[in-house]
């Protein structure tokens, strides 16, 4: 299924970076594909932690699941399988953050999984994929520069508070790899 994969230079240092993707509450300020996380019963991220998500235009919450947790390098989320009627989507994000000259440089990875008639809307998932991923990462950045002070060598700790309000979303083109 595909893979599509794109970097992201940050002026936030990479302790920032990680705190702020390992709250799934974050997740609808900056990400196009969650519309809203249920934070009535927030747990910390670690391995294995569920959290109620929706996905944008569906009233029904599924299931986030935290599948990697190595901090501060590496968080990884896998949602529910999202039925429709011509199948089923599933999709997890891989965040991995390095240390970078001015920052942080953050990998994200996005693996699609679908089957039975949703296969016929791949070219469709791909061209929404390459378009909103570069959005949602520069949202993602716009975002943590508006809360915190560039970083310069040494990591400042700064807090940035969990978003009550979804924002606006969508965007062009990422790199992609089939898998």
């Amino acid at each position: 299924m595909p893979r599509f994969s794109m970097a992201q230079t940050l002026s936030s240092a990479v302790p920032q970076v990680f705190d702020f993707l390992a709250d799934p509450r974050n997740m609808p300020r900056w990400n196009s594909g969650v519309a809203e996380v249920d934070d009535r019963r927030i747990i910390p991220c670690c391995e294995g932690a569920r959290y109620r998500y929706r996905f944008p235009g569906r009233h029904r919450f599924h299931h986030l699941v935290c599948s990697a947790y190595r901090s501060p390098s590496l968080l990884g989320f896998r949602g529910e399988r999202m039925w429709t009627p011509l199948g089923a989507q599933t999709v997890a994000y891989t965040f991995r953050v390095r240390s970078a000259e001015y920052g942080s440089r953050l990998e994200v990875t996005v693996d699609v999984s679908v089957n039975l008639g949703m296969t016929l809307l791949l070219p469709v998932i791909t061209l929404g994929w390459r378009r909103d991923l570069p959005e949602d990462l520069q949202r993602l950045s716009d975002t943590l520069d508006a809360h915190s002070p560039p970083s310069t060598g040494g990591a400042q700790e700064v807090r940035i508070p969990p978003a009550s309000e979804p924002a606006a979303r969508h965007t062009e083109s990422a790199d992609d790899q089939a898998v």
